[in-house]
């Protein structure tokens, strides 16, 4: 039955995604296609919506769906158009291992642009260090955007937290700004009124932390 119910949710969330254009909530899934889930999963259960939502959730956890944190999912680019859910599934378990080993190439490649190490601290130890996202994982719109190196800055934990949270951002010439949520003593912590400019910013770094300035105004990325 739980196969059943997964694969008659995969198959909706194809179609739902094609009417949407894109994104769309659970509300609107279940308001198009819940009775049809429930007539192709050949059962109707206790509580459809909840079997619903449990499926959901096993396609996220497999990598098929894609959550924004604002109640909207979007199909993976990889695996949208693929019929069957076990061969999707399948796919995005290879990719997960060839992004794992992408993830290792991506922060070395940012240690070697910043000489291993925080350009705002000068901090070198490795467990201290981040290969920072500039566009979020879940706001890339092309999933080769997530190990693209113009998307990434290196930073300590400290300031990592902070950009990663829309706190801080960096000006064209790297010049860091502090957005108004960030606190007395994080600011302290920072020292961001002496912090020196984030050298070394390619165009690609600089077209992405424009994006990534709307994110720490607006406090939101827009919709993929």
């Amino acid at each position: 039955m739980a196969s059943r119910w997964k694969a008659a949710v995969w198959a909706a969330v194809q179609r739902q995604a094609v009417r949407s254009r894109g994104a769309f909530t659970r509300g609107q899934l279940v308001g198009a296609e819940l009775g049809r889930i429930v007539s192709d999963a050949g059962s109707t259960g206790r509580t459809p919506a909840q079997t619903l939502s449990r499926a959901l959730q096993e396609l996220r956890d497999a990598g098929l769906l894609l959550f924004d944190g604002r109640g909207r999912y979007r199909l993976a680019k990889s695996t949208a158009a693929e019929p069957e859910v076990d061969k999707a599934i399948a796919t995005q378990v290879e990719l997960r291992v060839m992004a794992r080993l992408g993830q290792g190439r991506f922060r070395r490649e940012l240690l070697a642009r910043w000489d291993g190490q925080c350009p705002l601290t000068g901090i070198a130890e490795g467990g201290l260090l981040r290969a920072s996202h500039i566009i979020a994982w879940h706001a890339c719109t092309e999933e080769s955007e997530r190990l693209e190196p113009d998307n990434g800055l290196l930073l300590s934990a400290l300031w990592d937290a902070a950009f990663d949270r829309g706190l801080v951002s960096f000006a064209d010439d790297g010049a860091p700004i502090a957005f108004p949520a960030l606190g007395r003593a994080a600011r302290t912590a920072l020292r961001i009124e002496g912090a020196p400019k984030l050298g070394r910013l390619s165009a690609g770094n600089r077209k992405r932390l424009a994006a990534h300035r709307a994110f720490c105004a607006l406090g939101e990325w827009p919709a993929p």
